[in-house]
This record gives C-alpha cells, sequence and structure tokens, in this order.
C-alpha cells in the first residue's frame, strides 16, 4: 500500500520525536540514577601566544622532539614569586616554560575556577630568537552535559538514518 507522501513525512516525525524524547528521557535518568552519560566536549579558541621562558628549560634539546599540531598541557602555578598568575606549559612531563606574563591573567583565572585548558603547538620556528620559538594556541575544553548531550545524540542518530 503505498501512502501519499505527507504521511511517510509524519511517520519521519514521529520516529523523530521518538527519539528525542528517550534521549531527554535518558538524560534525566542518567542524572538521577547516577549514571555517566559521555560528555561531548568542544574546544574554545582563546588565544595565540609565543612560549615564554623556551630558554631556560632546555628548549633547545627539547625543540627536536616538538611538532606542530602537538597537544600540551597547561598547569596552575600560583606560587610562583614572579607572577601570581603564572600558567606553565609542558609537553608530556617536560616543562617548556610558560604563558608570557602580559596574556595569561585570564586564563589563569578561568584554570582557578576548574576550567579544562590545552594548548596546540601552531608553530616552530628554529632560527628565531628563543622567546619567539614555538607560537602555540590555547583553548578552553567546554563541557555539554545533560540535555545538550542527549540533543547530539539524538542529533547523530537522526543523520545516520539519512545516509
Amino acid at each position: 500500500m503505498n501512502l501519499p507522501q505527507i504521511y511517510t513525512n509524519a511517520m519521519n516525525r514521529i520516529d523523530f520525536f521518538k527519539r528525542l524524547f528517550a534521549g531527554g528521557a535518558a538524560a534525566i535518568a542518567a542524572k538521577y540514577t547516577g549514571t555517566i552519560m559521555p560528555e561531548a566536549k568542544k574546544d574554545v579558541y582563546l588565544e595565540s601566544v609565543y612560549i615564554a621562558g623556551f630558554q631556560y628549560y632546555n628548549g633547545a634539546e627539547l625543540e627536536k622532539g616538538l611538532k606542530v599540531n602537538d597537544i600540551l598541557s597547561l598547569k596552575r602555578q600560583a606560587e610562583n614569586p614572579h607572577d601570581y598568575f603564572a600558567v606553565e606549559v609542558y609537553s608530556s612531563e617536560q616543562k617548556l616554560g610558560y604563558l608570557p606574563r602580559a596574556d595569561n591573567k585570564i586564563i589563569a583565572r578561568m584554570m582557578d575556577q576548574g576550567m579544562s585548558m590545552k594548548a596546540i603547538i601552531r608553530k616552530i620556528e628554529p632560527d628565531a630568537p628563543p622567546y619567539r620559538r614555538v607560537k602555540i594556541r590555547v583553548y578552553s575544553e567546554i563541557g555539554c552535559s545533560g540535555f545538550r548531550s542527549a540533543e547530539l545524540i539524538v542529533r547523530q542518530e537522526v543523520n545516520s538514518t539519512r545516509n
């Protein structure tokens, strides 16, 4: 039996709403039962800077192992006597230097509030002066939880059924 196009579209909408409500119900149930749902994360670009103090932390030796697009970790160092807002830059366990003092206040405050940060190497210039050798981009990882996660899951399922 061939149904008119309007009825087949209506059935697709019904399936969509079933999935939407099932996803929302799953998010609510997970919240109240203690179940952990996978959290969707998004990187938000904050700024682009050169690593400060690179020459003081074996930068020349470590530079050989660094590549563009390597992910670096950032650690807050509030007890630094020279800069209260100091943020260290690490590649694995090797300290590369700091975020420049002129650019670290907002990032340090965000880290103090518990926000997750990371950096990615954008450019390496071996012939440049040490304070302009490695340029990084700093990102904040923003998590989308609850209904937002459910919405993303539903969108992925709807898109996969269209393909």
